[in-house]
């Protein structure tokens, strides 16, 4: 029997014996293969996940922390121009406009040699029917400019009712002062020439006092209801057109003259054998003295008479 065996046993090695390398390296190979995949797959990293930020610490730490802050380099300021403005004037007629005026003149000016009565000093506005260019009365009245009542008369003879309004020079715009082309103060009063007139009440310093503008409103409907010292603001209804003193037809007289500040005019009067020696003193420094010079109107409403 085991000479049997033997004999099988060579019989199987010679037969199957070249092939036992072969397969021992075949299974050889898988395993090694097997290996390196694994080692492979586990190499591989994972994909990036999101990662919650830790909750802040109960104990903030005690030690602070220092946080950079950009400093802000700051611009240059921006320097607004200053623009000079026109001091507000308002027109004289509450239904015309500044520039609406020159179409309501009825009588321009034209001021008379110094110490002359004669007229015209002023300027005379109408508001007229536009059918058959007649003058109506009732147009309220407004002030020109801002400023105190320097002097009322109540219907005396010429001016019918009368208010005269103060403007200090100091309170008006430099550019609207430049605009008016102002008279020189005068060195001296000036003799009447042919109006008989009691000495002028001028005070001694009225040379040495500051200079206003004074703004006459003539032939008013009724007597002006304001107080010596009151304050007027521009566009304030002052009156109504009539034809109080010796206006032949409604209209409003309007005068402007340049005179010493913080004068107080009593009521004036004169060409008529009622009025008093006070009142025709007044109404003659007014007009003929010197002291209060006349001016073109409508260089302070809109543009100079000799312009247009």
């Amino acid at each position: 029997m085991p000479e049997k065996s033997g004999s099988r046993l060579a019989i199987w090695l010679l037969v199957n014996g070249y092939n036992l390398p072969m397969r021992c390296l075949k299974r050889w190979m898988g395993w090694a293969i097997f290996w390196a995949w694994l080692l492979t797959a586990c190499s591989v990293s994972d994909p990036p996940r999101d990662v919650e930020p830790a909750p802040p610490s109960p104990h903030p730490s005690a030690t602070p922390t220092l946080t950079t802050v950009p400093t802000l380099t700051p611009l240059p300021p921006v320097l607004t121009p200053t623009v000079l403005s026109l001091p507000q004037v308002c027109s004289p007629l509450a239904g015309y406009d500044l520039e609406q005026l020159a179409g309501q003149v009825s009588n321009p000016y034209h001021p008379p040699p110094p110490g002359s009565d004669d007229p015209h000093y002023g300027v005379d506005l109408a508001d007229f029917d536009q059918k058959d260019r007649i003058a109506r009365s009732g147009m309220s009245v407004q002030a020109v400019l801002s400023g105190r009542v320097a002097g009322i008369t109540p219907g005396r003879f010429p001016y019918g009712n009368l208010l005269i309004v103060e403007t200090a020079l100091s309170e008006l715009d430099p550019l609207l002062v430049a605009r008016l082309e102002l008279p020189e103060f005068p060195p001296e009063t000036i003799r009447p020439l042919a109006l008989s007139c009691p000495p002028y009440p001028l005070p001694s310093d009225w040379q040495s006092r500051p200079r206003s503008l004074y703004l006459l409103y003539a032939h008013l409907q009724s007597a002006p209801a304001f107080a010596v010292g009151g304050e007027i603001k521009c566009g304030q209804v002052v009156g109504a057109i009539g034809d109080s003193g010796n206006a032949l037809a409604p209209h409003l007289h309007l005068e402007v003259r340049l005179g010493p500040a913080e004068m107080i005019f009593t009521p004036m009067a004169h060409y008529d054998p009622s009025a008093s020696s006070e009142e025709m003193a007044a109404y003659c420094m007014w007009r003929v003295s010197g002291a209060f010079q006349s001016m073109d109107p409508f260089c302070l409403l809109n543009e100079c008479s000799s312009a247009r």
